[in-house]
């Protein structure tokens, strides 16, 4: 009994400290708006990561302090595994939007670990409860992901884009989109609370003082080997900031391609957190 009400209490403290919090600070106003450099990924530096597309990788990058966009291997089509877990929270959000009220205890109480350390059971709680697929559908163009299809009964073999993936990202936390400031802030919250050992790609080389806000997904396939996603999205102190979507997939392990994720990530670091 005692444990139960520890529990509760916690659930009780993480509801209002999530509700609490805001979106990242959006960019200033400056001069910078439509002056695009040639960004990181020439063509050198994308086969010096992937030989001959041997992974599938492919990277977006939307940095909207200049409304500028970024690709390696643009069309490429990869699953999702855990990173439609954000769009899942994504759809408990907007369902709690319209209802006009912030998450319930039991919302909170699956959405945690769904993202903080990516537990399945919850993620497939809340994807049944959304409408399955076709709920997730609804999601997806609520957020304009075009090139993303849904997939029944397996939610991580959704089939999406680095380009849907950081445009989603990018609604989600920074806006414009959907969902409102304080859902954005409940987003970027639990997208910034995750833990230490799933802290790679999108994160590597990012500078002290910048917030990263992200969401890993990494699981073996029949036919792909193992799938190493990687999508969030960096604040700059100064205001705005940008997201990025790192999604491949053919590794024969998780340790395998785990280091070539963080070379993308320390990539677009350099590039665009300075």
């Amino acid at each position: 009994m005692k444990r139960r009400v520890t529990v509760g209490l916690l659930v009780a403290a993480l509801v209002v400290a999530v509700s609490a919090c805001q979106p990242p600070a959006p960019r200033p106003d400056d001069s910078r708006l439509g002056r695009c450099d040639p960004g990181p990924f020439s063509e050198a530096a994308v086969i010096a990561l992937d030989p001959a597309n041997a992974h599938h990788l492919s990277v977006a990058v939307y940095d909207d302090r200049t409304d500028c966009w970024y690709f390696a291997r643009r069309d490429q089509r990869v699953t999702t595994a855990s990173v439609v877990k954000v769009q899942i929270m994504a759809g408990v959000l907007l369902r709690a939007q319209s209802a006009g009220r912030m998450l319930t205890r039991r919302e909170s109480a699956l959405v945690s670990p769904m993202i903080h350390h990516s537990a399945n059971a919850p993620a497939s709680s809340l994807w049944s409860e959304l409408g399955a697929s076709r709920g997730m559908r609804l999601v997806g163009a609520t957020f304009g992901m075009n090139a993303t299809r849904e997939v029944t009964p397996k939610w991580g073999l959704t089939v999406t884009t680095a380009e849907d993936q950081a445009r989603f990202l990018h609604q989600l936390v920074q806006g414009p989109g959907p969902l409102q400031a304080p859902y954005r802030g409940v987003a970027w919250a639990y997208l910034r609370n995750i833990r230490a050992d799933q802290r790679w790609g999108v994160s590597a080389g990012v500078p002290a003082g910048w917030a990263v806000g992200q969401k890993n997904g990494f699981a073996a396939s029949t036919d792909r080997g193992w799938r190493l996603n990687s999508v969030g999205y960096v604040a700059d102190p100064a205001g705005g900031g940008y997201s990025v979507a790192i999604l491949s997939d053919g590794w024969p392990n998780q340790p395998a391609g785990v280091p070539t994720l963080d070379a993308v990530g320390r990539l677009v670091s350099a590039a665009f957190a300075r």
